[in-house]
């Protein structure tokens, strides 16, 4: 989730529009996921039945969040705090995704220019849903060891820099998730594109990999491996900065390695019956 800043300004009058869509059909077996973002300004604050999605002096929330964990069947309540702009309106949406793709809009808090004349204020809507929960994950010995043999194949393809493996370590979970979070793939893909470049350095080199003290848990039908200590699960020894030789700036502590590879959690997916690194949104 991308959150930037936004500068408070003088505001002005009133007006309030609320829109609640009634689904499409869907097939009974589908999975559905729900997400959230905003347009406009001035956002402070957007939560679900109490529980806080994304907050601070002011937020704009462009890379849609993914808040079904927030939300129950039947009855919901959307909260936004916000201070209407002088010069743009702002929008809050929830909906729902399922693959095809298919969007549903859920409801959407609208507030027009100027309408909070200044002040800070607070709204409560309520919603209903139906939600189609996907069949929560049982965690077996097997997927367990499935799972660890998966980071140790992702250790070994950093460790010979093969930038092709690494991004098809990855093929099958942006293939499968493209329909339901396209705007979390161009971001991911910004992120790929980061570590590659990182591993086609020629001084690029993995620290020795630490197979045990890792542990695992479930968020829906995701898997996260991290350590009990939150240190790295793998990790690259520092490069220095091609500028290492020369004189350092005025005021500078001298050259400084650039930042390495060194995850502390990593996502695991299975699709058809098999493990696949996932990408890190946790749905």
């Amino acid at each position: 989730m991308r959150v930037g800043g936004m500068t408070a300004m003088k505001m002005l009058l009133c007006a309030l529009a609320l829109l609640v869509a009634v689904p499409a059909a869907a097939d009974p077996g589908d999975v559905e996921y729900q997400f959230l973002w905003s347009e406009g300004a001035y956002l402070h604050r957007v939560a679900l039945n109490g529980m806080t999605v994304a907050g601070d002096t002011a937020i704009s929330i462009s890379l849609p969040i993914y808040v079904t964990k927030y939300l129950r069947d039947g009855a919901n309540e959307l909260e936004v705090e916000y201070t209407s702009d002088t010069r743009v309106g702002l929008s809050v949406t929830l909906e729902t995704r399922a693959k095809g793709p298919r969007k549903d809009q859920i409801v959407r808090f609208t507030s027009l220019t100027g309408e909070t004349n200044g002040a800070r204020v607070t709204k409560k809507i309520p919603f209903t849903i139906q939600l189609r929960r996907q069949t929560p994950l049982r965690l077996s010995g097997a997927d367990r060891e499935a799972i660890a043999a998966l980071l140790q194949t992702y250790y070994a393809t950093l460790a010979r820099k093969d930038g092709a493996g690494l991004a098809k370590l990855y093929a099958k979970t942006v293939e499968q998730e493209a329909q339901i979070f396209p705007e979390g793939i161009g971001l991911f893909q910004w992120v790929l594109s980061d570590s590659l470049r990182m591993i086609a350095n020629p001084k690029f080199r993995m620290k020795p990999f630490q197979g045990a003290s890792v542990q695992f848990s479930v968020d829906g039908q995701v898997v996260m491996v991290t350590r009990p200590d939150q240190s790295p699960l793998v990790e690259s020894v520092p490069v220095e900065a091609d500028g290492a030789g020369a004189q350092p700036a005025a005021g500078a502590g001298g050259a400084q390695a650039e930042p390495g590879l060194k995850p502390t959690s990593l996502s695991f997916k299975r699709y058809d019956g098999r493990w696949y690194l996932a990408l890190p949104f946790g749905f």
